[in-house]
């Protein structure tokens, strides 16, 4: 009686075992970092692309409130908006992603100027055939059909002042604009004061941010629409923008589905 074991007993150290591979998974599963944040491959990623006469650094208040989402992985882009053209500044992003996110769908929020960047992305991805994975878009203060500021103020001075890309906003835009793809998944968010007549009514018609009017913005296809009584240089610090833009990354509407503004 004495020499026959528990087989239970005979099984204690296979079971230990399994139990600290089980609880050392779920603590600390490959990738995690000490916040408690999901692995990278877990989370959406987003790109931030800034706007002209700025750097990624003008994008810091949207990069930290979307970066308080445990469910984003934000990034930002940076380009030579006084030196680039479109085009170039499409290049680098390319560049960008291939590095940072070379596998993953990757989602972008674009301000002004940058949305034009992300749209000639998508179509050089889809011209070279690269196979980067382009998810939802959302476009705050684009300058979609070009710029009619930027064709009242050409000349040297203004050029000096904001580079050669200005030219391709205004009276270049005709021979830019057939290189800009239509992203599949996007949203729109406007400046202006919702009255008819915005914030610069003695030189832009209708409604405007004080840089572009709403018109201007709007691009077929959309599956959301949103105005926001804020100027264009405010629109991408502004708290209301940061909250539409998290929500449409994560839903594909800007509030709700039945409140959807879509653009036909």
């Amino acid at each position: 009686m004495a020499d026959q074991r528990n087989p239970r007993l005979s099984q204690l150290p296979v079971m230990l075992a399994l139990m600290l591979a089980c609880s050392t998974n779920v603590a600390g599963v490959a990738g995690d970092d000490p916040a408690g944040k999901p692995p990278t491959a877990a989370r959406k990623v987003v790109v931030l692309v800034h706007g002209l006469r700025q750097d990624d650094e003008d994008l810091q208040k949207l990069s930290d409130f979307l970066g308080r989402d445990k469910t984003f992985l934000v990034l930002r882009c940076e380009y030579e908006s006084r030196k680039d053209l479109v085009e170039d500044a499409a290049a680098k992003l390319i560049s960008f992603v291939q590095k940072e996110a070379p596998k993953s769908e990757v989602h972008f929020v674009g301000f002004s100027l940058g949305n034009l960047v992300i749209r000639q992305f998508r179509q050089q991805v889809r011209k070279q055939q690269l196979g980067l994975k382009i998810g939802r878009v959302v476009m705050i203060a684009p300058p979609n059909h070009g710029s009619r500021m930027a064709v009242i103020r050409k000349g040297p001075g203004t050029l000096f002042y904001f580079g050669p890309v200005f030219n391709q906003l205004g009276i270049g835009f005709p021979a830019l604009e057939p290189n800009l793809d239509t992203p599949n998944d996007f949203g729109i968010i406007a400046g202006g004061k919702g009255d008819g007549q915005g914030f610069s009514p003695k030189t832009l018609s209708g409604d405007d941010d004080d840089w572009l009017r709403v018109e201007t913005t709007r691009l077929s296809g959309a599956a959301d629409f949103r105005l926001v009584d804020a100027e264009h240089d405010k629109l991408d610090d502004d708290p209301r923008v940061h909250r539409l833009a998290r929500k449409f990354l994560e839903s594909g509407f800007f509030e709700s589905r039945a409140s959807r503004q879509p653009i036909p």
